[in-house]
């Protein structure tokens, strides 16, 4: 029975593949079975299971690659291992990909403020405080002395604070009383675990007792921008700066990357970029003539490359190469007989430099009290200024020599007549040795006169002269030091100076009026010399230059200071016209001008006019024409 049934079985089991393979063979004939062979063989190879196509082209964009990264590393059952180093490397891919870059990220730690996030200490305390009235020690008698009463003492004080230290605090606290500042109707102050509390107001008959009751475990601050929940320590945050400050350093040590540099015919070097390595890559930059020349790239610092050509490489431009590659030189042998008739001749240094300024203004002027006449006028002013200057820097000798001659002439429209406005005629000359640091010795002459005759103008055209030629003439002798800041100004001071004011035709001129005796024809004078001047840009075109005197006479009223200060300010136009705005200004105490009151003339007690010395003010403005050469 068994044996019948495992027959029947394997007929079954038979059945189909024999019914396939005769089905088969009956659709083939003999003769083609080569052919469906070979058939058969390809259609497997192209396709192992029919109707099912190779991979086609897979794209994913940045969040679809995150997605499905994550879903393969995430997963504990596709791996065999948990650390293996294809699944902590696209671990790492992710992490890296889904987060700003490294530079933005310590832009930012490097900024960020932590000290805006400590919790100050006191808030892990829990303060209480206990308030103890003293016993006040009562007389013997009522009647007795006041003086009798017996204070109480810090004795007494101290042995009471001791005495609520033993109620109030553990035995393990060590509080410290200061009994140098401890005091009636003072705090007393516990210290536990090194905090010290916040002073408390005075009490005035009792004392108050200051008592940690506890310590918190976390604290935090309620602010919008505070990060964190609770702290467990006041100072997490210096080490949470000092660790992000470490791990940046670490970071920026160790971040690298490479660089392919590549010249134009596809030859190309590695470079490494880090901050470690001072290794130089030899790279070959190819010319246009078949040629190349070596370049040195290297990696001094982070973030920066270095080029550097190979020693011994000359540039040259293809011009000048072509102009002059068949270039030739013609040389001529000398005979040795004309080289010795030629003569060395030493260069001799220039010490010597001339200057001259020339300008012509058109100006309108104002004048009040000037000793030597004028009036309110529209003039013309030649100004010619020449200046000689010697600088011998071996002897460290050096001079300075100015001559100016200035003319101005008015035409006046109320009064008629051409008449003069400005007359000087003036020689500065100065010579100095160098002293020490910017200190010069310096011996100094200035001469001042004027050159046509001058009148009292308005009031008197042609009878009443007041100057001419040579009268009056200012001679001024002086030796001192001179100082210079620098290019543009200088101070010179003469402690001992003489100043003659000489006027020759007392018969025409008044002497007195420049402060000469009626007897004499000149005035010496004895005296402290000083002198400024300076050159001030104030403006991009607007110039300024400023020089101003100063001289007390020793023998006679020394706190009175002859002034004499002359501003000019210069804009130029174009090349050659310039806006100028010229002001005098002289103050001599010796200089006696006649006083006016409303037009009329002030009387003296001798019945004469009152004379008095004045300020004398002189202001030219205009548009000058400068010619320098």
């Amino acid at each position: 029975m068994r044996l019948r049934t495992t027959k029947i079985l394997l007929i079954f089991y038979c059945l189909p593949v024999s019914l396939t393979l005769s089905g088969q063979v009956a659709e083939v004939t003999p003769t083609d079975t080569a052919v469906v062979t070979e058939h058969v063989v390809r259609q497997v190879k192209a396709s192992p299971l029919p109707g099912i196509s190779g991979p086609q082209d897979v794209h994913l964009d940045h969040a679809a690659s995150l997605r499905f990264l994550e879903k393969v590393y995430s997963s504990p059952s596709m791996w065999k291992r948990s650390n293996d180093p294809l699944r902590e490397a696209l671990r790492s891919l992710v992490w890296l990909a889904s987060r700003p870059p490294a530079d933005t990220l310590i832009k930012y730690l490097s900024g960020y403020g932590y000290e805006n996030i400590r919790v100050p200490a006191e808030n892990y305390y829990v303060f209480d405080s206990v308030r103890i009235i003293l016993p006040v020690m009562q007389a013997d008698s009522a009647a007795a002395d006041t003086a009798a009463v017996h204070p109480v003492t810090d004795e007494m004080f101290i042995k009471a604070g001791r005495k609520l230290e033993k109620v109030r605090l553990s035995a393990d606290a060590k509080p410290v009383l200061r009994n140098d500042t401890l005091r009636l109707n003072d705090s007393v102050y516990i210290l536990m675990r090194d905090f010290i509390p916040v002073r408390l107001p005075h009490a005035t008959n009792d004392t108050i007792v200051l008592v940690i009751t506890d310590t918190l475990p976390e604290a935090s601050l309620y602010r919008s921008e505070f990060p964190f929940r609770y702290l467990r320590n006041p100072y997490v945050t210096d080490s949470l700066e000092a660790a992000v400050t470490s791990l940046i350093g670490y970071l920026e040590a160790r971040d690298s990357v490479q660089v392919k540099i590549m010249s134009e015919k596809g030859r190309g070097a590695d470079v490494w970029l880090n901050g470690r390595s001072d290794n130089l890559i030899r790279f070959w930059l190819p010319d246009g003539d078949k040629d190349s020349v070596t370049v040195w790239v290297g990696n001094p610092e982070r973030n920066t490359i270095s080029l550097r050509a190979e020693e011994g490489v000359l540039f040259r431009k293809q011009v000048w190469h072509d102009r002059y590659v068949d270039t030739h030189v013609n040389v001529t042998t000398a005979m040795e007989q004309n080289l010795r008739r030629v003569a060395l001749s030493k260069i001799k240094t220039n010490l010597w430099k001339f200057k001259t300024d020339l300008s012509y203004l058109l100006s309108q002027g104002v004048v009040s009290n000037w000793a030597k006449g004028g009036e309110n006028n529209i003039s013309s002013v030649l100004d010619v200024t020449s200046a000689i200057n010697y600088n011998n820097k071996v002897s460290n000798v050096n001079s300075a020599t100015t001559a100016r001659f200035a003319l101005g002439l008015q035409a006046s429209g109320k009064y008629g007549g051409i008449r003069k406005n400005l007359d000087i005629l003036e020689i500065n000359a100065k010579i100095n040795h160098k002293a020490f640091g910017k200190f010069d010795l310096s011996g100094l002459f200035q001469m001042k006169t004027q050159f046509l005759p001058g009148y009292t103008y308005p009031n008197d055209t042609t009878s009443v002269l007041v100057s001419k030629f040579f009268n009056p003439a200012t001679f001024i002798l002086g030796y001192g030091l001179e100082y210079k800041p620098n290019k543009t100004t200088s101070i010179s001071f003469s402690p001992v100076s003489y100043k003659g004011t000489f006027v020759t035709d007392t018969a025409n001129i008044n002497q007195t009026k420049y402060g000469i005796a009626a007897d004499r024809r000149s005035k010496n004078e004895l005296g402290a010399y000083l002198t400024i001047n300076s050159k001030v840009v104030l403006f991009e075109k607007l110039n300024m230059t400023n020089k101003i005197q100063f001289f007390s006479n020793f023998l006679s009223k020394p706190q009175n200071v002859d002034v004499d200060w002359e501003m000019v300010a210069t804009m130029p136009l174009n090349w050659f016209t310039d806006l100028r705005v010229n002001v005098h200004l002289i103050y001599d105490d010796n200089t006696l001008l006649p006083v006016f009151s409303d037009g009329e003339p002030v009387l003296g007690t001798d019945g004469k006019q009152k004379k008095a010395p004045m300020v004398q003010f002189n202001e030219l403005l205009g548009v000058s024409f400068v010619f320098k050469f």
